[in-house]
């Protein structure tokens, strides 16, 4: 059975606890059990976030050094210059612990708590290229990749051209709220090295719409299959974003979410990749300049899609909702945004009728339900779910969220946990028995469940940012935790 978080954390230390020997005179009597080294390696594995633990663990005997060691080099961070600093002057190329290293998470570097006139400096002075440079020739086997806008200015064109070049493992990017014109214009000289789409416009008649055509390219980066250009304002949809998702054919997880693309890049998507068939993780949230149509068209198309967002700016319509929710991937989805999308009955009665087997978190802010009894209704009848957005609802008021809670409880068979409403209907409103208010976090606020065993905690229930590298919600950076669950 799961268990909250901490909880688990603690769990898991007490299970390690006895076989963390200390040198002194109190234990040198101490026997280790004689486990199987299955079994161990699964006990570390729980272990892999608490990096204290398990550095202890691997000061016990060789078999624990063993067994830990691997887990404790798989994902290496830096939070401040003096760590990265001590890291890249300690690498003097490959070695065992560097060969070990999967996931190289940069997201998380911050100089908070540094004088502010020398923060900028000083990281400039530390985290340079070539410094990545030297780290990533140093970790042949590096599968992920994760960086924040805190340290863009040390991604130049070298260094990208190095970690797709030397790091032919490597199946996951991050680039999460990279948008200075420094980096911008790495991107564009990587994707000239790679090699650019030619895009061609025509018409069949003189009164037909403008069609465009591609020319084929050999993808040279076909390895990479999840990226995540969260919030990269300024990079442009032709001259980058457009080549670069050709060089990666076969996408998993694609996070293009407030990103300046178009339908072209859904057209490309469906008629010049692989993702119709790969794809299983979506996010075009916050697109302004995709339109209904476009969604339609392209989603409509996936056939293995478990994680659709759609949030945001572009109001999908009724008719396009229906087509997505009919679509093949459409029973196989366990999460699904289209909030502030032309939400009404009709659509609600697709998700029910499409997708109640599977989904678990859904996301309907500022739908068009017009009574509470038609939510209570549609909620009821669908029992896997876990988490659901009503902010904006216009139906719901004070006295009527109440008896929705009242109804929900009466289900034994309803899942429900979590329910994200506007902050203004929240202030009003009086907890129910098992239920509570939790306190805004970041611009988001929770109805949600006080018994918790298994759940988590509010706040970290549904994310607006693909997790592409699947480091968890509780180990991601802060900076990656305020893109995913703060706004």
């Amino acid at each position: 059975m799961n268990v909250p978080y901490q909880k688990k954390l603690l769990i898991e230390r007490e299970i390690a606890r006895p076989f963390i020997i200390k040198a002194s005179n109190n234990n040198k009597n101490k026997q280790i059990p004689n486990l199987p080294s299955e079994l161990i390696r699964d006990i570390f594995f729980h272990l892999k976030d608490d990096k204290k633990t398990l550095s202890a663990c691997t000061l016990v005997n060789h078999t624990f050094n063993l067994h830990a060691t691997p887990i404790l080099y798989q994902t290496v961070t830096f939070t401040f210059p003096n760590t990265f600093v001590l890291f890249a002057n300690a690498i003097s190329g490959e070695s065992y612990r560097t060969s070990l290293i999967k996931h190289l998470d940069l997201s998380s570097f911050s100089t908070f708590g540094l004088q502010k006139s020398h923060s900028e400096t000083e990281t400039q002075k530390s985290v340079t290229p070539q410094a990545l440079i030297n780290i990533l020739k140093s970790t042949p086997m590096l599968e992920a990749f994760s960086v924040s806008e805190s340290l863009e200015s040390a991604i130049t064109i070298d260094v990208l051209r190095t970690l797709v070049s030397e790091c032919r493992n490597l199946k996951s990017l991050d680039f999460c709220g990279c948008s200075s014109k420094q980096f911008n214009d790495a991107m564009k000289d990587l994707v000239k090295s790679l090699g650019l789409v030619q895009i061609v416009q025509f018409q069949t008649s003189a009164d037909s719409d403008i069609e465009y055509g591609f020319q084929r390219l050999q993808p040279l980066l076909p390895h990479i299959k999840r990226l995540s250009l969260h919030e990269c304002l300024t990079l442009s949809e032709h001259e980058t974003i457009l080549p670069l998702l050709a060089h990666m054919p076969n996408i998993t997880h694609l996070d293009l979410g407030g990103c300046s693309i178009s339908d072209l890049t859904l057209e490309f998507l469906e008629t010049e990749t692989n993702t119709s068939n790969t794809l299983l993780q979506l996010s075009l949230a916050k697109c302004k300049n995709i339109t209904s149509d476009g969604i339609s068209r392209f989603v409509s198309q996936c056939n293995r899609l478990e994680n659709l967002n759609l949030y945001g700016d572009t109001m999908i319509s009724e008719w396009d909702l229906v087509t997505i929710l009919s679509s093949p991937s459409a029973e196989s989805l366990r999460s699904l945004d289209i909030g502030f999308s032309h939400i009404t009955q009709r659509v609600l009665n697709a998700i029910k009728k499409h997708c109640s087997s599977s989904l678990q978190n859904l996301g309907l802010a500022n739908a068009e339900i017009t009574t509470p009894a038609n939510l209570s209704t549609f909620l009821i009848s669908m029992p896997q779910l876990q988490y659901i957005d009503l902010s904006n609802i216009p139906c719901l008021n004070p006295l009527n969220t109440n008896g929705l809670m009242f109804k929900l409880q009466k289900d034994s068979n309803n899942q429900l946990h979590t329910i994200e409403m506007s902050e203004s209907l929240l202030k009003k409103i009086q907890a129910v028995k098992d239920w509570k208010i939790d306190q805004n976090y970041g611009r988001r606020w929770y109805y949600a469940k006080e018994t918790r065993i298994g759940i988590p905690q509010a706040d970290r229930v549904h994310n607006r940012k693909l997790d592409v590298v699947g480091t968890g919600e509780h180990a991601m950076s802060k900076i990656y935790q305020y893109y995913s669950f703060g706004v």
